[in-house]
Parts: structure tokens; C-alpha cells; sequence
């Protein structure tokens, strides 16, 4: 029994209005000869017949429900694991079991495929106070209704792990299809927009069974100018029936009684099946909004745009069906009050695409600073290292001067220094090699004394020092640097 109930009639005196809902859905066509003339009602597993509506099913269902789901909450504007008991619990079924009989995985799964061939999948969340201990999927569709005072209310008529019932919203995870109904409420069965296709794919199949059960390498028909009695009839079907299947496929056969046989030219390659059968998945991939080279039909699929077609098929389809699970699920929490709280699928395994365009984007991440390297191992299931906690800096960016139109790089006091032979006030190794530059300028002063072929020396041995701090974009004058050396030896 939910929550509701047992508190609902006091609360509640007047019952809630029905608004929608039911356990059937509408998706197999009834024909009378050879047209549509209307859809009956039926059950939904009877659309995983046809093979090309289980495969794209399969081909959405399989990868979402093997992708990681986490619980978040924002801190400060910043994305944290939600640290709340609730949606730890909710995280915590999410990523192991939703009951024990089913995965999550298994869970995931089945939503993804009930939504798309009902048009709507339910589960029901169990509580027990303030603590969620389990998730069961919910076999039927329950009622929608509406209280007096605005609130939503789903009765359900109960199943095998589900009790008979009112719940609240939050205990309700209601997923529908793409496609809503005219009322903007319910979402309409996939499997019943594609009913044509399914029905073709289904006869189509049985008619396969029955070309080879009834011999379709004997296409043509028998002629005798005997007249047949019924054991003579009886002897032909025989006959026949001894030639038919795959074994005997190919065998000569001999009838007797004047019997002439008479090809009709109709071969299988005239049927055109395989083309049918093309026409149908390519129809159900449409409508389920599938590529079909996620089917296996690689007959219009290249070696240069496979790659490019899962990227689109991650980016254009299990996108939106993931964002439509994490919503459904990050409901039951804010209608817990836990409105800051919410689930995220992650989507990194699908989208990652080839190697060597991940590896340009971690570089540009990490050279711009916003990922850290250690960001791009966990990125890659790589262990953190000490020190890779670091972000870098861009140093390599100047302004222009909009009067002159030159850039102007930013300088430090440390990068200036003191004085014209920018010195580096905290030392380093640039100082020492510009020290031991000047000494030996000096001492060729102090043996030669000032004249223009020692300030060519002296030019010459700081050249390389000069061009290092252009380099660092370090203020450097080399002229003034000379005459400090000549003022300093009292030339």
C-alpha cells in the first residue's frame, strides 16, 4: 500500500478525478482484404517478434543501461556527490541493484524498451521513512488523477511486487516516449506508430517458413490429361511433401500418371524479400530513431563515416533518452524536497570518440587551465599522481596597443628588475650567467682600458644574454649595461 493511503480519505474526503491511463496499448493492425482498417488492441511484448523493431530497441536499451549514473548536488555552483542519506540511496540502487531480483542495469534496460514500445514505463520507488530501499518496476500502467488541491496521484491496481493502490509523485518514476498524446499527457507506444512495419516484418518471416516447409526450389505446377481419383491425389501430395525443405532442396522428382510440369517463373529473387526486409528495418530505425548501421546494416556504411555515425547516434538519440531517465529520477527527489539534488548519467564513454581527437581536446583543456592532468587521468581511469593536482597558465598572451598596433606584453617587478641590466632581484640562473658575463667584461677593461674595440667585446659577450631576455620578456639595455661596467671600474 503507498504512502497515500494511509492518509489519503482523511485528508482527502472527495476522490481524485481520473486523468489518464491503462495496461493496454494500441500497435497491431487488424486487415480485411488487404487494407488497414484499424488497430487492436494488444499486448506490447507481441512488438519483439519482428525482428527489426527488437534490434533497434536492443541497439538503444543495451548501451544506456551500461553507462554510470551518479547522484549530484551544487555546492557554491560547483558539482559535488550529493551527501545527503536519501540520495545516496537513490545512487546507490542506481548503480548496483534496484531490487533484489533485478540489476541495474537490467532496470535501465527494461524502462528504456517498456517506454518505447507502451509509450510510457513506471516504477515504483519504496520507501521506508526517510530511507529509499528498493525500485520495482511497475507490469501495468497505473492512473493518473488529480486531488483537489492540484496534487498527482497514481492508482494502481497492483501486481506481483506492487500492492494495490495510491502513491504520491515520489514514489512514482514515470518515463514517457518522444512522442506525447494530443491531451500533452501520455506518451505514445514507438511500437504502435511502427505497427505496419511490424506486421510486415512478422509475415514476411512467416512466409519464409513456409517457402522452405512447402519446397520454394519447385516454384510451378502440374498438368495431366488422366483423370485423378482421390487415392491418386492422395499419392501426388505425397510425393510433394517428400520433396519439400531445405534437405531436399534440388532433388529430382519423378511423378507418374502423364504428369507434365509447367515452370511459372516466379523465383524468390522476384519476390524481392531481402529488399522488403531492407525497407522494414529501415522504417523502424526511423521511427525509433536509429542509424542502421547500429543494426548491423552496413550496406550504405563507409570505413571513414562508421565512427562519425556512432558519435551522432550517442550525441542524437541516447542523449535525449538519457536526459529523459536522469529527469524522471531527479523528480522523486525534489518532490522528496530535495530540490538541489539531482541524476546524471555519464555520458563520457559514448562520446570520446577516436583517440587521437581526445587527446587533442585533453591538450587544449589542459594548456587553457581549466583540466588539471589529473582531471584527464580520472578521465581515462588512470591513477592520480602527486602533484598533478596543478593547473597551468597561460603566460604567452599579449595585448595590442590600439594607438601603434604592437603588442604589448605584462612585465613583472621581478621580470624588470633594477636598474638597465635587469637583474633579477630573487637571483637565478639567468643572473649567474649575466654575472660571470660582466666579470670577464671587466677584466678585459681593467688590461685594455675604454676604447671602441672593447665596447665590441663587451657587445659581443652579452649579446646572448640580451636575446635570453627578450625571449622572457625581460627589459634588458645592453648599451646602459656597458656603461654601468665601465663606471663601475672608474673609466
Amino acid at each position: 500500500m503507498g504512502l497515500l493511503d494511509k492518509i489519503y480519505n482523511a485528508i482527502h474526503p472527495t476522490s481524485p478525478v481520473p486523468v489518464a491511463g491503462g495496461p493496454n496499448i494500441d500497435f497491431m493492425e487488424v486487415r480485411e482484404g488487404g487494407k488497414v482498417i484499424r488497430y487492436e488492441r494488444g499486448n506490447h511484448r507481441e512488438a519483439y517478434y519482428g525482428n527489426a523493431y527488437r534490434a533497434c530497441a536492443l541497439a538503444k536499451a543495451r548501451p544506456l543501461a551500461s553507462l554510470p549514473v551518479h547522484v549530484y548536488e551544487r555546492k557554491g555552483g560547483v558539482r559535488v556527490e550529493a551527501g545527503g542519506y536519501t540520495a545516496k540511496d537513490l545512487s546507490r540502487l542506481l548503480r548496483t541493484r534496484w531490487n533484489p531480483f533485478m540489476t541495474a542495469q537490467e532496470g535501465f534496460r527494461w524502462m528504456d524498451m517498456t517506454k518505447d514500445a507502451k509509450g510510457n514505463a513506471f516504477a515504483r520507488v519504496e520507501w521506508s521513512g526517510p530511507r529509499i530501499v528498493a525500485i520495482w518496476p511497475l507490469s501495468g500502467e497505473p492512473e493518473v488523477r488529480m486531488t483537489p488541491a492540484g496534487g498527482v496521484v497514481f492508482k494502481y491496481a497492483g501486481d506481483k511486487f506492487t500492492p494495490a493502490g495510491n502513491y504520491l509523485s515520489r514514489e512514482i518514476v514515470w518515463v514517457k516516449s518522444p512522442i506525447i498524446d494530443d491531451d500533452g499527457l501520455m506518451g505514445v507506444s514507438l511500437a504502435q506508430l511502427a505497427a505496419r512495419e511490424l506486421g510486415l516484418s512478422i509475415d514476411i518471416e512467416e512466409f519464409y517458413s513456409k517457402l522452405i516447409t512447402n519446397g520454394n526450389h519447385f516454384p510451378g505446377w502440374l498438368e495431366t490429361d488422366q483423370k485423378m481419383d482421390e487415392q491418386g491425389m492422395e499419392l501426388l501430395k505425397k510425393q510433394l511433401d517428400d520433396g519439400s525443405g531445405i534437405v531436399n532442396a534440388g532433388k529430382l522428382r519423378v511423378f507418374d500418371r502423364g504428369m507434365r510440369y509447367h515452370s511459372t517463373g516466379y523465383t524468390m529473387v522476384d519476390m524481392s524479400l531481402v529488399e522488403q526486409e531492407k525497407w522494414i528495418l529501415q522504417q523502424t530505425c526511423r521511427t525509433l530513431s536509429v542509424p542502421p548501421q547500429e543494426v548491423f546494416d552496413l550496406s550504405n556504411a563507409t570505413y571513414s563515416n562508421i565512427e562519425q555515425g556512432a558519435l551522432n547516434f550517442a550525441n542524437k538519440t541516447l542523449v535525449p533518452e538519457c536526459a529523459e531517465i536522469e529527469r524522471a529520477f531527479s523528480c522523486v527527489l525534489w518532490d522528496a524536497g530535495i530540490e538541489n539534488a539531482y541524476v546524471q548519467f555519464d555520458l563520457n564513454g559514448l562520446l570520446r570518440g577516436n583517440y587521437k581527437d581526445r587527446m587533442e581536446g585533453y591538450r587544449i583543456g589542459l594548456y587553457s587551465g581549466f583540466y588539471c592532468p589529473n582531471d584527464i587521468r580520472a578521465k581515462e581511469d588512470m591513477p592520480p599522481y602527486e602533484g598533478g593536482e596543478l593547473f597551468l597558465r597561460p603566460t604567452a598572451y599579449a595585448t595590442v596597443d590600439p594607438a601603434s598596433g604592437e603588442a604589448v606584453y605584462p612585465t613583472s617587478e621581478a621580470q624588470q628588475g633594477t636598474g638597465g641590466s635587469g637583474e633579477d632581484p630573487d637571483g637565478g640562473a639567468l643572473n649567474a650567467i649575466h654575472e660571470d658575463m660582466r666579470a670577464r667584461i671587466a677584466e678585459r677593461l681593467r688590461d685594455g682600458g675604454d676604447s671602441e674595440k672593447f665596447r665590441d667585446f663587451a657587445t659581443r659577450v652579452l649579446t646572448p644574454y640580451a636575446n635570453a631576455c627578450t625571449m622572457a620578456r625581460i627589459k634588458y639595455d645592453i648599451k646602459a649595461d656597458i656603461e654601468e661596467i665601465v663606471a663601475n671600474e672608474g673609466h
